[in-house]
């Protein structure tokens, strides 16, 4: 079996770590209170009681480990948003989760309209902010694709 290849069961609470450290990090949800939520989501990493124990055992991962990530994480978006990662959930196979002009966007701290038209060479857009998005297009991997 390949070591890399983790049990659905575990990509569960994989997934429950994940999103606990998005809601830490301050990623709205629908419905929520988000400052109340991000306390709470930042709470269970810093406390680490028996539930977040338990719950990255049955990931696989080690807790200190996760804590320490994590926290290290919400800092880093703390002081710098556009370090925010939003992950997409999704069955799709991984061809189809190619990076986005969104993603390209958050990356370059600039709208997707502007990441679009840099792509397009439309509009009038500064040197600066054209250079920009081009570093992020780069870093982030960015294809663009023709339907």
């Amino acid at each position: 079996m390949n070591a890399n290849v983790i049990s659905p069961e575990q990509r569960l609470f994989v997934g429950v770590i994940v999103n606990a450290a998005q809601e830490a990090a301050g990623v709205p949800r629908i419905g929520h209170e988000r400052r109340t939520i991000k306390e709470s989501a930042r709470a269970w990493f810093s406390n680490g009681g028996d539930d977040f124990r338990i719950v990255c055992e049955l990931a696989g991962l080690e807790p200190r480990d996760v804590r320490k990530r994590v926290l290290a994480y919400v800092d880093r978006v703390e002081h710098d948003p556009a370090a925010l990662v939003k992950v997409k959930r999704t069955n799709m196979p991984a061809r189809h989760r190619d990076v986005s002009i969104p993603d390209v966007a958050r990356r370059a701290g600039v709208s997707p309209t502007t990441v679009s038209n840099v792509i397009h060479d439309r509009w009038n857009v500064t040197p600066g902010t054209r250079a920009r998005v081009l570093g992020a297009i780069e870093a982030a991997g960015y294809r663009h694709h023709v339907h």
